[in-house]
């Protein structure tokens, strides 16, 4: 991960950009006001494995805390699947940790199934759990890890906080019956679940069952009143209660087309309450109100973009004072295209014919458009006209 001040005219040399992290731990995640990003990085010492979390100023690419946590006792070969939560109205950043271990590491005979023979392999059985850690930005400290006792899990899940817990939604790893053992009861039924832990502990103030479909990736937010909602399947937002952990589906009526290829999805609160959706492979963004069951306030349609599928995922952003929608041109000619949130009509777009694969406004209120070539970075402003482009020999999957 690098960091680098970009200014709004092209000057004869690029500043050089500051190494901030290596070998992440998981993805980058921004705060809800997009002024920090967290990084995690994990490195083995002789107690344990090290989980340390940085903390990067958006506005000036410095870095406004790092701390260490340490996991005593994992062994060489561990994978530790980490990801920092921003609570909205809280200085505490829970920090989720999937451990996976090795164990069990043995020799079996396999059928060959090319000639028929028996084979050795070595095989090894890997086992997860999750635990917590609670870094509070006031103090500076790190309180934890806690262990959960929810072995074995798989190590995908999903997180959220509000300003006094943080929400985790989890799924037990399936369990094989085993045809040698009648006595042995058959395997039950996959089920997630999600738990509800007061920022700072370790012990669930509930636990309760989880409909589908199982955590990990899919879009989620902190809703004004506490509440998170998930948005899965690409087209059904799931209202979790912070209260109860009592979920409710909804439908996003504009998302509700079913297609053969998955679209990327993104979601994210907006500073009035609502919630910017949005699903460029079928050409749609929606404003939704979480108030009145995220029925749409704003429907906007635009043409589908060469790239709709695949990272970086944001494709089509609002404007800072929300009227605006900026998306990838359409396939046909590329660029950028700018509608009216309120009417849906178009009311501004450049093209010089190249085609951009992700779409980000910067806090400046600049627009990035990333590009598949060199060069991989262009700049314009709100109203698209061109402010200057960037290059680098990275492939660009996301911008913070």
């Amino acid at each position: 991960m690098v960091a680098a001040a970009y200014p709004t005219w092209r000057p004869a040399s690029l500043p050089a950009p500051v190494p901030v992290a290596i070998r992440l731990a998981a993805a980058p995640v921004s705060s809800p006001d997009q002024a920090t990003t967290a990084l995690c990085t994990v490195d083995t010492v002789t107690a344990g494995a090290r989980v340390t979390l940085t903390l990067v100023d958006t506005s000036s690419a410095a870095i406004a805390a790092q701390r260490s946590v340490t996991i005593p006792g994992v062994p060489d070969g561990a994978n530790i699947l980490v990801t920092p939560v921003f609570a909205p109205g809280s200085a505490i950043i829970p920090v989720v940790m999937a451990i996976t271990v090795p164990t069990d590491r043995r020799l079996i005979r396999k059928a060959d199934s090319r000639t028929g023979g028996m084979t050795s392999r070595w095989a090894t059985t890997w086992r997860s759990h999750h635990a917590l850690a609670y870094f509070d930005q006031d103090s500076g400290t790190f309180a934890g890890p806690f262990h959960l006792a929810d072995e074995p899990s798989l190590a995908l899940s999903t997180a959220a906080a509000n300003a006094s817990d943080l929400l985790i939604w989890t799924t037990r790893e399936p369990q094989p019956d085993d045809p040698d053992d009648p006595a042995k009861p058959p395997a039950r039924e996959l089920l997630s679940q999600v738990s509800a832990f007061p920022l700072g502990s370790g012990e669930a103030r509930f636990s309760v069952p989880a409909s589908g479909p199982w955590p990990g990736g899919e879009p989620v937010v902190t809703l004004p009143n506490g509440d998170v909602a998930r948005l899965v399947r690409g087209r059904d937002v799931q209202v979790c209660s912070a209260r109860t952990g009592e979920v409710t589906e909804l439908a996003v009526a504009p998302f509700s087309g079913i297609r053969a290829k998955p679209s990327a999805v993104t979601m994210q609160a907006c500073p009035d309450g609502t919630v910017f959706m949005t699903k460029p492979g079928a050409g749609v963004a929606v404003v939704a109100d979480p108030a009145d069951s995220f029925r749409a306030r704003a429907d906007i349609r635009f043409p589908v973009p060469a790239s709709p599928f695949g990272a970086p995922w944001s494709k089509a952003v609002l404007s800072k004072a929300g009227d605006i929608l900026y998306a990838l041109g359409p396939a046909s000619a590329g660029g950028l295209s700018a509608y009216h949130v309120a009417t849906g009509a178009l009311t501004a777009s450049h093209s010089e014919g190249r085609h951009y694969t992700g779409l980000y406004r910067l806090s400046s209120g600049t627009l990035l458009a990333v590009g598949p070539e060199s060069p991989r970075l262009a700049f314009f402003s709100p109203a698209l006209k061109p402010v200057g482009t960037a290059d680098t020999s990275l492939n660009v999957s996301a911008v913070f």
